[in-house]
């Protein structure tokens, strides 16, 4: 009897496993009990397997994080029928998301938020921007300001050899832009060993939080309450770093905020903390919370600085790799620019071929492995499947960027791709490196003009050329978004 039944739990065990909590949903990997696809995501990379996924399943298909599920839609119709034209359906977040929630003290921030918290604070937060400059000539002026950093950098390094490490000097412009905007200060030479100790603690956090087993843990909660702790070690200890960064920041900047003052603030942590105070006294406690500015924060600073250098890092390299292109990028600009004078927004319209480096770059470097998850709030019927309210759900740009129906050769670097018959610039739909629909980057804007800023006046004034004794390292180093080995690179100035 007691065999019986034990061979009867085994069998619903595996009927469940393998048909029942499958039924309905889109084909895919077959998923193993308790750990999903985690064996072969750590085998072969989540790049490889949602590639080969698409190749198997098709445009639509499930794969497992341990016992959550995510369907993946891969093909752009099916992108815009769901995430753009039903887009608050799609707007949501998973409600577990618990190796995420460590990061942010719970369903904080800007990313990972949803509701009217997220709403609020989002529509907010673009206010605050284009207060302080956002798509004004302001905002253009402060990029400038850092690529002329940068160039004076690169000049002083030229006086004592070749060899320069100018993604260092990328990352540092980069992140005084961010960090001006949320602390009101940039990181000069005397605070260069603050920005370098919070550049490897935001690396590391990447890297920990992109790993199969990060990722598989974050939508199981009782998996996650059973690993052992080793696992998470680097999450935990990047997530005690940031928080301890961010955290005096913000109490520094609030004891020197003047809040019997009517004037503006200058930078996002004053209007919040303002704002912050304002609201209280009309006994609001809860839109505005010391958790919700620390949560935005973190997550502007990652989304500002990471995703963006990275980019910039990307194009310095292919650039180098495939010098035809950087040769084609710099006879546009001695028959446009004609000098070394800083490039600006007033060119784009005639640097057609600096547009198409930037988005190719984009679409090449092809930055993030796996889109921030989304969930559906209400069943939906896609391609005859019907997925239930609250399945974790993703438009995965990734095998979009690599799909040969869109950009034919895409293995191959090819800026004339977004060149018509005519040479002129032109920017498919396809290309969707910010996202779409309600959830795309908020910050797409200066991002934007961050690359053409930075690449156009890096490469207008430089030759950047491998080093032959230290080629790049062409490995792509998958975390939350893709980065770049450290390199080196010879330069000469172009005047």
């Amino acid at each position: 009897m007691i065999l019986w039944a034990i061979v009867g739990l085994i069998g619903l065990w595996l009927f469940n496993n393998f048909y029942w909590k499958r039924k309905g949903l889109p084909p895919g990997p077959t998923p193993l009990p308790i750990l999903g696809n985690l064996p072969e995501f750590t085998k072969l990379g989540f790049e490889q397997c949602f590639q080969k996924y698409k190749n198997a399943y098709g445009d639509i298909h499930t794969v497992w994080f341990g016992e959550s599920p995510m369907v993946m839609i891969c093909d752009v119709p099916t992108i815009n029928e769901t995430f753009i034209k039903d887009g608050d359906t799609y707007a949501w977040r998973p409600v577990n998301q618990v190796v995420t929630h460590l990061r942010t003290e719970g369903k904080y921030g800007l990313i990972f938020n949803d509701g009217h918290m997220w709403k609020h604070h989002r529509r907010a937060t673009l206010q605050v921007f284009r207060d302080f400059g956002m798509g004004k000539n302001i905002m253009q002026e402060r990029v400038l300001d850092e690529a002329r950093y940068l160039l004076q950098g690169v000049d002083e390094d030229l006086q004592k050899s070749r060899e320069c490490r100018i993604q260092t000097k990328i990352d540092v412009a980069v992140g005084n832009i961010i960090n001006v905007l949320l602390f009101g200060y940039r990181f000069d030479e005397g605070k260069m060993e603050e920005f370098s100790r919070l550049k490897v603690v935001l690396q590391n956090h990447l890297r920990a939080i992109g790993r199969p087993i990060t990722r598989t843990l974050n939508f199981n909660p009782t998996l996650m309450k059973v690993c052992p702790k080793y696992i998470l070690k680097e999450v935990r200890d990047s997530v005690s770093d940031m928080k301890e960064f961010f955290k005096r920041q913000i109490k520094q900047h609030e004891a020197e905020i003047d809040f019997n003052t009517d004037a503006e603030p200058t930078d996002f942590v004053e209007y919040y903390l303002k704002k912050k105070k304002a609201v209280e006294k009309e006994g609001d406690f809860d839109l505005y919370s010391e958790e919700q500015l620390f949560g935005a924060c973190i997550d502007l600073w990652l989304a500002g600085q990471e995703t963006t250098s990275n980019t910039i890092a990307w194009a310095v390299i292919y650039l180098m790799e495939n010098f035809y292109a950087q040769e084609k990028l710099q006879q546009e600009f001695d028959k446009v620019i004609g000098s070394d004078r800083l490039i600006t927004l007033d060119d784009r319209p005639q640097l057609n071929y600096l547009n198409a480096v930037v988005a190719e770059t984009q679409r090449y470097c092809n930055l993030v492995p796996l889109n921030v998850p989304h969930r559906t709030i209400k069943d939906v019927v896609i391609h005859g499947y019907t997925i239930p309210a609250n399945t974790t759900i993703i438009h995965h740009i990734g095998t979009v960027l690599k799909d040969e129906r869109y950009f034919s050769e895409p293995e191959k670097f090819k800026p004339e791709r977004f060149l018509d018959k005519n040479g002129k610039f032109f920017q498919p739909p396809e290309l969707m490196p910010f996202g779409v629909g309600k959830r795309s980057c908020l910050g797409e804007g200066l991002a934007r003009l961050e690359l053409f800023l930075f690449i156009g006046n890096m490469f207008n004034q430089l030759e950047i050329t491998r080093d032959p004794a230290h080629p790049p390292d062409m490995t792509r180093i998958v975390g939350g978004t893709v980065q770049p080995e450290p390199f080196v690179c010879n330069i000469k100035k172009r005047y």
